[in-house]
């Protein structure tokens, strides 16, 4: 159910006379538990948030964010919203169909990572949604293209990428929601929805999330010790940048709310996760291939949800690990999910893959094929019928469960199994 106004609000009312907010999702998200992958792990309570239920149209961590950000927007009466991301970026994919359903314009500054099979399906729904498509080679490009615009593009609005402060600068909104979402959590539990949870694991990529989540668990009075994962580069998601931010949102609400406790967030009060995220963001890794193959296999399908490669497969190989530690098996774990689980098939359909009519800049990501159904040419009628057609997992062989005789003498097999090699991370 769409909800009328954030808890946030509610615990601090004078927020709501200061904080702009924008209905956009259904809140709370269940939590439900993971009973099969228990099993698996001999552990007694594995939870898991489902935020990648927070709206019929799109899922993940970024419309907690976005009610108060593109409130924000919607108040300031700006018309372009030009935020930035890997070429994959499914912050960027979220702003588009955000932007497109509230009749805004999107602009996505794009820089590289590496070339699999959802940049390409990403690249062709940003231009179905409508946004503008421009590359960057650098972190310095994107920083000198963010400052053209904030100086002389009056009617754009400048959205940090993944909706957080970069070094402590820009707005904190993003980051007020998931405090929000701490307090939504804060309510599951004394609802007896799901038990205090001793350790919450979360991807952390621009370290909104994860610092509103350690900020508001904080303020909602909750012993649980946030566990952010390094899925993104270090020089921003490190422990002083996450408590940076974590402080900037509390200093934030307490402008206008002098009844927000004035708090400090320390480095010790949280523990950071290194070592899941290999060589460079969006590589695929053999640890976090292995987590999203267990949850699917034990969990996904059974509960209609999905993880992936480059923050929530990290995020979980992170919480099994944690978990094997044999003194933490009575530990009660939470999984915040912030990947999305609504299909995006139809839509993906209309575009008829016509990548060739995407801008020129990013003709070259669509070098390499990574579907079995492009590479075998298969015809409109037998793709209906395969498992592996508009599938997001790239091994067709898996989804298809192949012998391995079948392997052997399948051209997509042979094409693809080595295509894109797992780091050894």
């Amino acid at each position: 159910m769409v909800r009328d106004k954030p808890i946030l609000f509610e615990e601090y009312p004078k927020l709501a006379e200061k904080i702009p907010w924008i209905a956009i999702a259904n809140y709370p998200t269940p939590v439900q538990k993971m009973e099969q992958l228990e099993k698996e792990l001999e552990c007694k309570n594995l939870w898991i948030k489902r935020d990648d239920k927070s709206t019929e149209f799109y899922g993940g961590n970024k419309i907690s964010k976005f009610e108060f950000i593109y409130g924000d927007i919607l108040k300031k009466g700006k018309n372009i919203v030009a935020t930035a991301g890997g070429v994959g970026t499914n912050h960027g994919l979220a702003a588009a169909m955000v932007g497109k359903k509230l009749g805004l314009k999107t602009r996505l500054y794009l820089f590289p990572q590496p070339l699999t099979w959802h940049v390409q399906r990403s690249l062709l729904l940003y231009d179905y949604f409508g946004a503008d498509i421009i590359t960057v080679k650098t972190y310095l490009g994107l920083a000198v293209k963010a400052l053209v615009l904030f100086l002389f593009k009056r009617k754009y609005y400048m959205m940090m990428p993944g909706g957080s402060p970069l070094f402590g600068i820009g707005s904190s909104l993003g980051t007020i929601g998931f405090v929000n979402a701490s307090f939504e959590l804060k309510r599951q539990i004394d609802a007896g929805e799901l038990p205090e949870p001793d350790y919450l694991f979360v991807a952390c990529g621009s370290t909104g999330s994860a610092g509103g989540l350690i900020a508001g668990s904080k303020l909602a009075g909750l012993k649980t010790r946030v566990q952010p994962v390094e899925v993104g580069a270090h020089f921003l998601n490190n422990a002083k940048n996450i408590a940076r931010t974590s402080n900037k949102a509390i200093k934030f609400m307490r402008k206008y709310d002098k009844s927000v406790p004035d708090i400090v967030i320390e480095e010790t009060d949280f523990d950071l996760h290194l070592g899941y995220l290999g060589s460079e963001y969006g590589v695929k890794t053999k640890r976090g291939q292995a987590a999203v193959d267990k949850v699917t296999d034990l969990e996904g399908k059974k509960n209609d949800f999905k993880i992936e490669t480059t923050y929530t497969g990290k995020t979980m190989a992170a919480m099994i690990d944690t978990i094997e530690i044999p003194e933490n098996k009575d530990k009660v774990f939470l999984f915040w999910n912030t990947y999305n689980s609504i299909s995006l098939n139809d839509h993906l359909k209309k575009t008829n893959f016509d990548f060739a009519k995407l801008p020129e800049n990013v003709q070259k990501y669509y070098d390499a094929s990574f579907q079995c159904w492009q590479i075998n040419k298969c015809a409109e009628k037998d793709r209906k019928n395969c498992p592996a057609y508009m599938c997001e997992e790239y091994r067709c062989w898996k989804v298809k469960q192949c012998t391995e005789k079948d392997r052997e003498n399948c051209l997509a097999y042979n094409q693809l199994k080595d295509i894109i090699q797992l780091e050894d991370a």
